[in-house]
């Protein structure tokens, strides 16, 4: 079956053959831009030219859906559908990675500049999709948080069309959840199916299958003038350290600093884990009066108060490569920048997700690196997400790793659970850390093969993800 994409502008690249003009590439703008901006997607997209000349993050990027790696994929000009069309002829597409929140018009910073991807669907598109025709699908499989305001708008949005065959498709685990719960409080009408589409699983494994497997880097990574080189650890790598104790117990990277993820800095600095923990960070500018809401109790307060003093003085520490951390070449880096080292030199992982106070149900590449590393995990992220990754045939760490806290939807409640079990490990000696995470063995190699088995299906992953949208 082919599954075909439509495109409200298509700009034809020609060339001269024997005196005939031929097509020789059909270049399709991404749909949702007003015409003043087509000029940044062609004839290759300029996010860096965007941000510089518009001052705001591009509301919609090239398509990642209707993915390059799919030969069923075929991406058409909507002038090709004919006017008395009735019957379904594939998908009209917005992809929101960048803005979520510019590309529905609700963020400051796109204010006077930009107003929503809804606002430019050409009239003839907008009849397609009112008949049938043509199936909106709106892409949020990157980095897109959908926090409520967000997915209500786009509910609104569709209401205020008469839109009714929509989906959104997100890697986002509680978005169905939070959505239902919400029409039924208010007695709406669904406006939008939800297809969970788990981007980040399936590009981190294929990214580290390819590592392991066929010693092949990431592309992102690919050319870039630095002094690196991809790695990942093999399976007789790491069954060869059972009789090494690792120099660190905990592993936490955290590029980009929230409070969240300053506040288990702090736990780990004052339970004198920072000497027995490999983490990574760089500070910014994060008060510690956001960070004071995860110690409530005043004494408690004034002691890691005393933690987050020491971190600022720090100002950065960097364990695999200083420019993946301070991202000086502009370059997104959760995707090309895998080092073994730090991984089979310490035991246990203390993922800090991109997001924890919120509901969203966001799983990114954080979460499912672990698994491709032989680690455990305590995940300081959204509620749900371990029940989320077991749904894959993964295995957690309930028995070792009191997980009760993934399913406490309260924040400040579900911190102080993973508090509990972070302070567990600092209060345990490096040989106890050590027996308790050989273990656990079985779960980590079950973990790690099951993650090579979804690497190596990478295009198998994204046909059934865009099946389920038929």
């Amino acid at each position: 079956m082919k599954f075909n994409f439509y495109y409200d502008r298509t700009i034809s690249r020609k060339k001269s053959v024997k005196g005939n003009s031929v097509i020789v590439k059909e270049h399709h703008i991404p749909n949702g831009l007003p015409d003043n901006l087509v000029k940044y997607y062609y004839p290759r997209f300029d996010a860096e030219l965007f941000r510089k000349e518009i001052g705001c993050e591009a509301p919609v990027y090239p398509s990642e859906l209707p993915t390059e790696h799919l030969k069923e994929i075929k991406r058409i000009s909507i002038k090709t559908i004919d006017d008395k069309e009735t019957k379904f002829k594939g998908f009209y597409h917005f992809e929101f990675f960048g803005s979520a929140r510019n590309a529905v018009g609700i963020c400051g910073d796109s204010k006077d500049k930009y107003n929503s991807v809804f606002d430019e669907i050409f009239p003839k598109t907008l009849q397609f999709l009112h008949k049938g025709v043509l199936k909106l699908v709106i892409g949020c499989i990157q980095e897109n948080f959908n926090e409520n305001d967000i997915w209500i708008t786009i509910h609104n949005k569709l209401e205020e069309l008469s839109i009714n065959n929509s989906i959104v498709a997100v890697n986002d685990h509680n978005l169905e959840k939070n959505y239902t719960k919400w029409c039924k409080e208010n007695n709406f009408k669904k406006r939008f199916d939800v297809v969970v589409f788990c981007h980040s699983l399936y590009e981190k494994s294929f990214e580290v299958w390819n590592l392991v497997y066929n010693n092949k880097e990431y592309g992102m990574a690919e050319g870039n003038k630095v002094d690196y080189k991809g790695s990942a650890i093999t399976y007789e790598e790491w069954i060869a350290t059972k009789d090494v104790i690792r120099d660190h117990k905990v592993l936490s990277m955290n590029r980009r600093l929230r409070e969240h993820r300053v506040a288990t800095l702090c736990v780990l600095s004052k339970y004198d884990m920072i000497d027995n923990a490999s983490f990574q960070f760089m500070y910014d500018k994060v008060p510690y009066g956001y960070v004071r809401n995860y110690f409530p109790k005043s004494k408690e307060n004034e002691e890691y108060k005393l933690e987050y003093n020491k971190l600022k003085e720090m100002q950065h520490n960097w364990i695999d490569y200083p420019i993946s951390l301070s991202v000086e070449d502009g370059v997104h880096h959760g995707y090309g920048w895998e080092n073994k080292k730090p991984y089979i030199n310490s035991y246990l992982n203390i993922t800090t997700e991109t997001c924890f106070q919120n509901d969203t149900g966001y799983a990114s590449e954080k979460i499912w690196k672990p698994f491709g590393f032989f680690q455990p995990v305590i995940n300081v992220g959204s509620p749900e997400t371990l029940k989320f990754i077991r749904s894959f045939g993964f295995k957690t760490f309930d028995g070792f790793i009191d997980e009760s806290y993934d399913l406490e939807w309260d924040y400040r409640k579900r911190w102080k659970l993973i508090q509990k079990e972070i302070i567990k490990i600092g209060e345990m000696s490096k040989q106890e850390v050590h027996d308790w995470y050989w273990s656990m063995g079985d779960i980590l190699n079950h973990n790690f093969q099951l993650f090579m088995k979804f690497g190596s299906l990478h295009n198998k992953n994204y046909r059934k993800n865009i099946w389920r949208m038929v």
